[in-house]
């Protein structure tokens, strides 16, 4: 009996070390990567690891000094649903720029009756502005440059980002 444990411990004891050099091994790996990386940045590498660059979007340029700001949304998304309530419920007496939507989905055209949000459906563009969170919103200047890209988390963030003081507030 005592050479049977002497041997499942051998053996425990030589999966031990056997792990060790291959978590080892794999920490080496990611190292590696890791180093390409770094290096890929420093010499200003592939697109994907660069800083993006200012965008400019001609649709979104607008005609007199004010700012558009660009909701985007998803058909799938719930939250994207809730937020586009509470910005058509806003748009009618909103001041501080204009509104737009953009979306690759043409049932979300539904969510936005009247004109004072701008709806667009482009799927291209979409994939040229790439936001990867919905709902999102992008602010753009006057002449059409992306000055800054949030996530929209709520009604309080959405007041926030348009610059709107919500009526019962203090």
């Amino acid at each position: 009996m005592q050479n049977l444990f002497n041997s499942v411990a051998v053996l425990a004891l030589l999966g031990v070390v056997l792990l060790l050099f291959a978590s080892a091994a794999m920490l080496k790996m990611i190292r590696d990567l890791q180093a390409g990386l770094v290096e890929a940045q420093a010499a200003g590498g592939p697109a994907q690891f660069r800083a993006p660059a200012v965008r400019t979007v001609a649709d979104f340029a607008a005609p007199d000094a004010k700012p558009t700001y660009v909701m985007v949304v998803h058909s799938a998304c719930p939250a994207c649903r809730d937020r586009a309530s509470e910005l058509v419920g806003l748009a009618a007496s909103y001041t501080g720029g204009h509104l737009a939507v953009l979306t690759a989905d043409a049932a979300c055209r539904d969510w936005f009756p009247g004109e004072h949000v701008r709806v667009v459906v482009d799927a291209v563009l979409l994939g040229r502005i790439a936001v990867g969170v919905t709902p999102s919103i992008v602010k753009y200047a006057p002449d059409g440059a992306e000055q800054w890209r949030r996530v929209v988390g709520s009604t309080e963030d959405l007041y926030d980002l348009l610059d709107i003081v919500p009526a019962d507030a203090p």
